[in-house]
């Protein structure tokens, strides 16, 4: 069995987990490639046009998957309980794949995370749990899918805790620094966000991923900027890591794909709590050529300076 994973969407939190899980118990997975012109246009022409950006992305690498693989590995992530829910297109996305491309009948494998108690997927609930879901369709047994899946989640952690580490050290250096607020999917995505990572480190700033703090402190963090109604568990922990860094940066730039419901949201709350830094808004919908968005960025760059040096007066 040659498995399938999506190199988009849910795969820049978990992708670590999800490798190290398959090389764990030996069975031979296929990454797509990094996001290009090619895999974009074929998923918007497969979406319907008020699709968000993301959505667009992910079916484009699921296009690319379908003859190279024996099976897709789109996991159905729902309802986190306490720690909140997931946008309803990723929800959505094992169903989804199974409707667009019905013609090619595609084998999906997937395991279930959700707490609501509503839904009717079979082995629904904690990772573990929903991991050892899967040792059937795996021909492993579920001994073989544990201990694969704890050495798995240990190197996760470790990786991700690493990474915290490092942005912590870049808050707490010197320069310019630049709080980079957005999905993952869409910041480290090559053709989506890494341009603009490409463009600001070219100015000599200190990019800072939001993403990057500790996810249960950032869903206690995220209370002082909302009211706690915000559902999204990712949103929530976006929200916690500005608290984290904002006070050790010069500015915020934030990164949506058009057109993202839960960020509209989230970006009026940064709106109407953040008063006291620059914040820029960049709108990407996937469209050719990095000018615009340069222009953006360089005069973001400008209000910086002018900024520090009006608050070095006061």
């Amino acid at each position: 069995m040659k498995i399938g994973i999506p190199r988009a969407g849910m795969y820049y939190r978990y992708g670590v987990l999800w490798e190290e899980f398959f090389k764990a118990l030996g069975i031979e997975y296929v990454l797509s490639p990094e996001t290009n012109k090619s895999i974009l246009e074929h998923g918007s022409a497969i979406m319907a046009d008020e699709s968000c950006l993301a959505s667009k992305v992910y079916m484009g690498h699921v296009s690319y998957l379908l003859d190279k693989c024996d099976c897709l590995f789109i996991p159905w992530l729902s309802n986190f309980g306490e720690y909140g829910i997931n946008c309803t297109r990723f929800r959505a996305f094992p169903a989804m794949t199974a409707n667009l491309f019905r013609d090619r009948s595609p084998q999906i494998l997937t395991y279930a995370i959700d707490f609501s108690g509503t839904q009717d997927m079979k082995h629904a609930g904690d990772e573990e749990t929903a991991f050892l879901s899967m040792a059937e369709a795996l021909n492993k047994s579920k001994k073989q899918v544990r201990e694969a899946y704890r050495t798995a989640k240990e190197l996760s952690e470790r990786a991700f805790a690493d990474k915290v580490k490092e942005a912590e050290r870049l808050a707490d250096g010197n320069g310019k620094k630049i709080l980079l607020v957005g999905h993952d999917y869409c910041i480290h995505d090559d053709y989506i966000g890494k341009p603009i990572l490409r463009a600001l480190n070219g100015y000599g700033v200190t990019v800072i991923d939001a993403n990057l703090t500790d996810r249960k402190k950032a869903q206690n963090d995220f209370l002082k900027l909302s009211d706690g109604t915000l559902p999204w568990i990712v949103s929530r922990e976006l929200l916690g890591g500005i608290v984290r860094y904002k006070d050790r940066v010069d500015g915020i730039v934030l990164l949506t794909g058009f057109p993202c419901g839960p960020d509209s949201i989230v970006n009026d709350v940064i709106k109407r709590e953040i008063d006291d830094l620059p914040v820029l808004y960049l709108l990407l919908d996937g469209q050719d050529g990095m000018a615009g968005v340069e222009t953006r960025i360089e005069s973001f760059i400008d209000v910086l300076s002018f900024w520090n040096a009006e608050v070095a007066r006061q």
